[in-house]
């Protein structure tokens, strides 16, 4: 046998005796599209009259109050008494924030756009990207030539399982572009002098920065109006966040990104790892704010900092639970807005990946215009093992692969035994978690107290249970959803409240965030060698930084 790559760990519940091969009951207790076009959206600016005060400092709080989109100024929905959960701070998460909203040379400016820097921070920390790890560059940092800097930087930052959160809010247009001899129509982030950083590099820099990262997520507040170009007009309400070049007009864009980046769904592709967020659709027109910058942007944190539902009771909110949350709120906020329609956020890639964490039910303001606000209580659903085990799965590094089989998916009860086969084509640390048919609690299969070894060596295959123990299809009938999933460093499922229960470990269904934290290493303690570029370069560093994990589901339903 070759030596292990991996510590052996140790568990504190494990007995110093094995007992010889007891039958034990299986209780049954109960590369993606990244549409450019999605992004660099219409969108506008609401102009206020002149003013001659001074605008408020941007900040977090401030940016919980929005305005409810009706005639008179002031109407605000509060959002007070939202106790938001915040992700633990992980030192391999990084954020990278570029605004522009004073343009150069003619270029119309956006007044709310200064507002997003706070916005997108406040995103980026409930995240749990630590403070130190995110970098904001503004206006005149971000030439095309600064745009590709800061990219570059990040991209030399991460070392492989890092977690990378990317925010660009100013003007988004359409140029003509000249490629391989052919002409085409390109979507482009506008860069504060007026060039564009286009879709076809934009999207080369993501596919780079995707492959050293284990999650890369992407919000552009940012639009086109068609080939309209943009002209600041009087007192005009609104003022369309969008930048054509002179004599550059196009009005439909053959979408290089839309068309060449594959959406692939083939296990350890890693095309699961990407999550896009537009402000609205193409065909939209979204809004931003002076003094409060987008309202995408704004609806996102209010729903990051507590409004978003945990519609399936898994402990998780999913970047879709979070779409739904801020389009629930832009349509309440922009119901009263004249002679526009509210927009909707598009989500590109995997809707499923979770973002954040669910808080506990907590009081919610609810939005009434010229009103007092009565806190509300903002019901979750109740906790789901089975929704948790699934939020797992599908926020695994997608670039790893997995794979959980069994010759006997309909085991007889009171007849056969229960065998796994587990692959793993990285290795590390294997957990198999269950949730029985009756769908109320978590169990750790493995590793147990009569079976500890839980080390899988890359490329090698394990079967389960080993001649230590059995597992057997005691009933009742119903479904069991097993979860596997191999990490590059150890998991402690006791901090999640799992208990010893005969060999195994069992907990309720109100552990669900619980067991989430834990299998994402939110948990461990980050150490300084995990802030340090150089550091984590190295293997051994890198393992034990790493909240990465592979992961495969199986269903066995046990039968009479």
């Amino acid at each position: 046998m070759s030596t292990p790559q991996f510590p052996t760990q140790t568990l504190d519940r494990v007995p110093s005796t094995l007992a010889p091969s007891p039958r034990l009951g299986l209780a049954g207790r109960a590369w993606v599209t990244f549409g450019l076009a999605g992004a660099l959206c219409a969108s506008a600016l609401a102009a206020d009259p002149p003013n001659t005060n001074p605008p408020p400092k941007p900040s977090a709080s401030s940016l919980l109050k929005l305005d409810d989109g009706r005639a008179g100024r002031g109407n605000l929905i509060a959002t007070t008494g939202i106790r938001g959960f915040a992700k633990p701070p992980s030192a391999t998460a990084h954020a990278l924030i570029m605004t522009i909203g004073d343009y150069q040379g003619g270029i119309p400016k956006l007044r709310g756009v200064a507002f997003d820097t706070a916005t997108a921070t406040a995103i980026a920390t409930r995240m749990g990207v630590p403070e130190g790890n995110i970098t904001s560059l503004k206006d005149g940092q971000l030439t095309v030539e600064g745009m590709r800097k800061a990219l570059d930087d990040l991209e030399a930052k991460l070392g492989g399982n890092d977690q990378v959160f990317i925010y660009y809010s100013g003007h988004g247009g359409r140029q003509l572009v000249q490629e391989d001899g052919v002409e085409r129509c390109a979507e482009s982030l506008i860069s504060v002098d007026g060039r564009g950083l286009i879709d076809s590099e934009v999207e080369e820099r993501l596919k780079r920065l995707s492959e050293k990262a284990q999650k890369t997520i992407v919000f552009l507040d940012a639009c086109h109006s068609g080939g309209v170009t943009t002209r600041a007009v009087g007192n005009a309400l609104y003022t369309p966040k969008a930048y054509t070049p002179p004599g550059q007009t196009c009005s439909k864009p053959s979408n290089l990104l839309t068309r060449s980046v594959v959406n692939n769904k083939t296990p350890g592709s890693g095309g699961a790892n990407f999550v896009h967020i537009a402000a609205a659709r193409d065909s939209e027109i979204s809004l931003d704010q002076p003094n409060r910058g987008g309202v995408a942007s704004q609806a996102w944190l209010a729903c990051l900092a507590g409004e978003a539902k945990d519609r399936d009771g898994s402990g998780g909110l999913s970047a879709e639970e979070i779409r739904l949350c801020a389009q629930d709120r832009i349509e309440k906020q922009l119901a009263g807005a004249q002679g526009f329609l509210p927009h909707h956020v598009v989500i590109n890639g995997n809707p499923n990946m979770v973002l954040s964490y669910a808080a506990k039910d907590a009081p919610q303001a609810i939005p009434v215009a010229n009103k007092p606000v009565a806190p509300q209580v903002v019901a979750t659903a109740k906790p789901s093992p089975l929704a948790a085990l699934t939020d797992i799965y599908n926020s695994r590094d997608d670039r790893r692969l997995l794979t959980l089989t069994t010759t006997k998916p309909q085991p007889v009860i009171g007849k056969d035994n229960i065998e796994f086969t587990v692959t793993s084509r990285e290795g590390g640390y294997l957990y198999l978690l269950m949730v029985g048919s009756d769908g109320q609690t978590f169990d750790l299969l493995f590793p147990n107290q009569l079976d500890r070894q839980n080390i899988i060596e890359p490329g090698a295959s394990i079967k389960l249970p080993r001649p230590s123990w059995e597992l057997g299809a005691e009933g009742p009938p119903g479904k069991n959803t097993l979860l596997a999933i191999v990490t590059d460093n150890p998991r402690d499922f006791a901090d999640a409240g799992l208990k010893p229960s005969g060999p195994f470990s069992a907990v309720e269904a109100v552990a669900a965030k619980d067991i989430q934290l834990v299998t994402a290493g939110s948990s461990a303690p980050q150490e300084a060698e995990c802030s340090n570029p150089a550091a984590t370069r190295t293997l051994a560093v890198k393992k034990r930084c790493s909240t990465g994990y592979a992961a495969a589901m199986l269903t066995i339903e046990e039968v009479k």
